[in-house]
């Protein structure tokens, strides 16, 4: 099980200007709010990322890290920041993150302060979520601004905490130097050589080091160096921020590395109860309640996913697993023979099934 998540799209510092917003934003309807969500879904399944990037408002971004700091920033400071977010950078790193088996589905469509919201999870053995609020602006519907659940924050309130931090703390704002220094950390983020970006990211100012989301990035970082630098990163930022609303996700990875099995659940379901809900947890569930010898819960939860995500395979497979276990050949026979029968069918794990029960081969065969 891994919950570590994907955030490295969040420390982009470049330049270029952009615009401020001066149309009026206007209520998105619920039915176009649900042509944006099947859209996007179906852009990011097709690894495009275009859609997303042309979604995403850089104006109205913009617009929202100014009210976030009180307008103690100057627009053309900001505009600056923004910069890999306007040349498309956001999704294309959804679309790195993913790899060719991730997905990115919808989970839930609702209604806040008469906006629009669409929350996505992203996962691919890593979890986050995103919550895009829906905007429209000379008939266009647009995502204003993103609550990214790995931070417990929206992207405007990242932006603007760090440019504030760096404008009162800092002697002098990051070089072009650091800011070479920043995207070559990433580089090595998202190419695995967590040696190399833990490197560079102890050379950084102390300005940046200070800040919530670098030490979220460190976290992400100490995850390729061995368990006990992770266990200790996810720990230290529990003690520093522990009413952070990301702590549920975050810190899964830690009790589960303590094998505090019972603090994982309290986490997944904490988790569950921020997003109101996704049935997609269940499947982390049983992968717990699988290692707490708990096979009557942990088949709850995979009977109740599969009911609620026919299609999630590794969902099935634990299921068939469960079913086999259990001497459950009338659930199992009729599941397996439905899973095998599909395109996306991970045949390898069956033989190897079939190998370890073949007495369940056996009555395959026969089609008892």
């Amino acid at each position: 099980m891994n919950c570590k998540s994907f955030f490295s799209y969040l420390f982009l510092l470049i330049v270029l200007f952009v615009t401020a917003c001066s149309e009026p934003e206007r209520p998105v309807t619920k039915e176009e709010a649900a042509k944006i969500a099947a859209a996007l879904e179906d852009a990011i399944a097709n690894r495009n990322s275009g859609f997303l990037n042309s979604l995403l408002s850089t104006e109205l971004l913009e617009k929202r890290i100014m009210e976030q700091s009180d307008n103690k920033l100057s627009r053309s400071l900001v505009a600056n920041t923004l910069t890999s977010i306007k040349s498309g950078d956001f999704g294309r790193q959804v679309i790195k993150s993913l790899g060719k088996t991730g997905t990115y589905e919808l989970v839930k469509q609702y209604e806040k302060n008469n906006h629009q919201h669409l929350i996505f999870r992203l996962y691919d053995q890593e979890i986050n979520y995103h919550d895009f609020e829906l905007v429209k602006v000379n008939d266009q519907v647009k995502i204003a601004d993103v609550f990214v659940y790995v931070t417990g924050e929206n992207l405007s309130t990242s932006y603007a905490e760090m440019l504030l931090s760096m404008k009162e703390e800092a002697s002098k704002p990051v070089d072009t130097k650091d800011a070479r220094q920043m995207d070559l950390m990433k580089k090595y983020i998202n190419e695995k050589e967590y040696e190399k970006a833990n490197k560079i990211y102890h050379s950084l100012p102390e300005v940046l080091k200070k800040q919530k989301i670098y030490k979220i990035i460190y976290t992400r970082i100490a995850s390729g160096l061995g368990t006990d630098e992770y266990l200790a990163s996810l720990i230290n930022f529990q003690k520093e921020y522990p009413q952070a609303t990301n702590m549920y996700l975050l810190m899964m990875d830690a009790y589960y590395l303590k094998k505090d099995y019972p603090g994982t659940l309290r986490c997944i379901n904490g988790l569950d109860s921020l997003i109101n809900k996704d049935p997609f947890l269940d499947y982390y569930r049983a992968l717990i309640y699988r290692e707490s010898h708990d096979a009557a819960n942990q088949l709850l939860c995979l009977e109740r996913l599969h009911q609620n995500l026919p299609d999630y395979s590794p969902g099935t497979l634990e299921l068939i697993y469960r079913y086999v276990e259990d001497n459950r050949w009338d659930k199992a026979i009729p599941l397996t023979k439905a899973y095998t029968a599909t395109k996306n069918a991970d045949q390898a794990t069956i033989d190897n099934l079939y190998e370890m029960y073949p007495a369940f081969k056996d009555a395959m065969d026969k089609g008892q």
